[in-house]
């Protein structure tokens, strides 16, 4: 066991290492500032269905129902109706980028002060994806959003303090206290950055535990860089059990999509774990997996580890080797006797055999 152990830590190294740099599974590189949360509500999926229909798109008629019904809450300033689960599937990070949505989110805000609807259409402006509006007048709009308690403008006005970008000075404890709410709506890259605040001390006093606690919430919902930081503080122990149940779990989330270094995670959390021998096929397929969607650099360092991990548990497996016993020789014994007759002594030498020396 101790010799599969020893597997784990240039397995960790290797995939700690390749978590900034390996292409995905298309071959694309990982951009640590991708956002996972998808961010889907009326006003977009509106506009979305908009941009649709004006391509020829299908429509079905439930989702055509609902625009109608969308379009009647703007006007009569009230609340707009969920989206339909079939909007919700096609994912977030879509931004107004038609006039008819454009007009219809103004309207929301402007008869209901709609938070959601203010700061969809100055992420529109702030991006230029829809006439009416600077990108100042954007930033501005978000900022307002903010106030209004919407996630998605208190997440964007917090990386912009925590980076002090379009012209905000940099303010890392007003960035952390706008994350903070943004993470406690459910906003789950704000989660995974409330977590980065905590592990480096950022706007607050440095915790790992809740650091941990954060990027451990936004991992179990697929936050992928997450998902590194929660495996790392595990292996290390920092601010963490070394639960490997947990990190296998963890790590799979990544390396079932098919991403290199989340296959050599998997296999580096199992080959720490009580018994990785009741791992085996699992270790393997995993570090094979490694080497299929891995780049040059993976590949070179997994083939030839792939053929020690194997060598490794057959070696575990193997009978004890017999070892026969060994032969003692059994030491001589002489018992003498007297004749009472005649006083005469005589002796006789033998082995010791009541010594049980010979096995």
């Amino acid at each position: 066991m101790r010799m599969l152990l020893s597997f784990a830590a240039p397995l960790l190294a290797l995939a700690t290492a390749s978590s900034s740099t390996t292409a995905n599974a298309d071959g694309v590189m990982l951009d640590p500032s991708r956002e996972f949360h998808q961010s889907v509500d009326c006003h977009n999926a509106y506009d979305r269905l908009v941009a649709d229909m004006q391509a020829g798109a299908a429509i079905s008629p439930a989702a055509r129902e609902w625009a109608v019904a969308h379009e009647g809450a703007a006007n009569a300033g009230t609340p707009c109706a969920p989206p339909l689960p079939e909007m919700i599937a096609r994912g977030g990070n879509w931004y107004i980028r038609t006039i008819e949505g454009r007009d219809t989110a103004a309207a929301f805000y402007h008869k209901q002060k709609d938070p959601a609807a203010l700061s969809d259409l100055g992420i529109a402006w702030l991006n230029g994806t829809v006439a009416g509006g600077s990108a100042q007048d954007g930033l501005e709009m978000i900022n307002e959003a903010s106030k209004l308690g919407d996630p998605v403008a208190l997440f964007t006005m917090g990386t912009i303090h925590a980076s002090g970008s379009l012209g905000a000075t940099q303010d890392y404890a007003r960035a952390f206290e706008l994350l903070s709410q943004s993470a406690a709506a459910g906003h789950i890259d704000a989660i995974y950055r409330v977590g980065l605040h905590y592990h480096e001390g950022l706007g607050v006093k440095r915790d790992y535990k809740k650091a941990f606690e954060q990027f451990r919430a936004a991992a179990e919902r697929g936050h992928f860089y997450a998902i590194i930081m929660a495996f790392d503080m595990i292996n290390s122990g920092r601010g963490a059990k070394q639960d490997f149940a947990l990190a296998y779990r963890l790590s799979r989330t990544v390396a079932e999509q098919g991403e290199a270094y989340g296959a050599v995670m998997a296999a580096s959390s199992l080959l720490q774990m009580k018994d990785p021998l009741k791992h085996e096929d699992e270790i393997l397929y995993w570090i094979e997996l490694g080497i299929e969607k891995g780049d040059e650099n993976i590949r070179t360092k997994l083939i030839p580890m792939r053929e020690q991990v194997i060598a490794a548990f057959t070696k575990a497996k193997a009978p004890p080797q017999y070892v026969p016993r060994a032969y003692k020789a059994c030491p001589m014994k002489t018992v003498c006797t007297v004749n009472h007759f005649s006083g005469l002594q005589s002796c006789t030498t033998n082995k010791d055999y009541w010594s049980d020396c010979d096995g």
